[in-house]
């Protein structure tokens, strides 16, 4: 496997991530397929997975337990490997036995609204796995020389951009308003013309999906981390345009304030 090659897996898997993460709940297993397709037919990524092989975890028993036990939720690990393995298996388990998982989500975290059940199950259980895969790709990037200007993870929600020797650390400003956030996405926006069509797409879906969130009365923290975990591989398709990774950074920022 060449550089190239894996910047092509990188931007693939970004792409499938971000579209589970948005999933309409009535479309999850759908797209779920899409997502564990992916998975088993890319050798790096299954490879990955298979590091954390861990014969004694029980999927259907562990399920079950989180799905009818009040309180009981999922332990992985303990390394990141078996977490990730875990996941995957649990991923791979709804896929192939439950017919709708959406009924699932609601017994496990007892939402009014279906959507919000699968949100709940995407930031707790699904973005832990995407930021497994993330960062064990980066770290292969890294080696190969793949972005040396750009290295981006996602750590507990929040998104550290090195370029060069420079560090952007994300910082708290209490001034916030709906203008401000108007002008960080218009900073954006206008910054998006070097880049392929399917490339500045991901960033206007991501960007509106934050927008949409973060005009509301009261934002939902979950949905405000599944915005998130969409910026963060932006940065990647960022790398060389400094102000649209300045923006990125903004917005990041903008939505953490929102958070914390």
């Amino acid at each position: 496997m060449n550089r190239k090659e894996l910047k092509k897996i990188l931007h693939d898997f970004n792409s499938i991530s971000s579209r589970m993460m948005r999933v309409a709940f009535d479309e999850y297993k759908m797209v779920l397929k899409k997502f564990i397709d992916y998975i088993d037919n890319n050798e790096i990524i299954k490879n990955y997975i298979n590091l954390g092989y861990t014969p004694e975890f029980d999927v259907e028993k562990e399920w079950n337990l989180v799905v009818h036990k009040e309180g009981y939720m999922f332990d992985f690990g303990p390394s990141t490997e078996q977490e990730s393995y875990q996941i995957y298996t649990v991923l791979r388990y709804i896929l192939d036995n439950i017919k709708a998982p959406h009924f699932s989500f609601h017994s496990i975290y007892g939402e009014s609204k279906w959507q919000d059940n699968v949100e709940e199950f995407n930031s707790r259980v699904l973005l832990v796995l995407i930021g497994n895969i993330e960062d064990y790709l980066t770290k292969v990037g890294i080696d190969m020389g793949l972005d040396e200007n750009i290295v981006w993870n996602v750590n507990g929600g929040q998104v550290n951009v090195a370029s060069g020797n420079a560090t952007i650390h994300a910082t708290q400003n209490n001034g916030v308003n709906g203008k401000e956030l108007d002008d960080i996405i218009k900073g954006i926006i206008e910054n998006l013309t070097d880049l392929k069509k399917e490339d500045a797409d991901e960033i206007v879906d991501a960007i509106e999906m934050a927008r949409e969130e973060l005009i509301k009365p009261e934002p939902k923290v979950s949905r405000l981390r599944n915005c998130l975990a969409l910026i963060a591989p932006m940065f990647t398709i960022a790398n060389g345009i400094p102000t649209l990774a300045a923006n990125l950074q903004r917005l990041q920022e903008f939505i953490n304030l929102h958070i914390h």
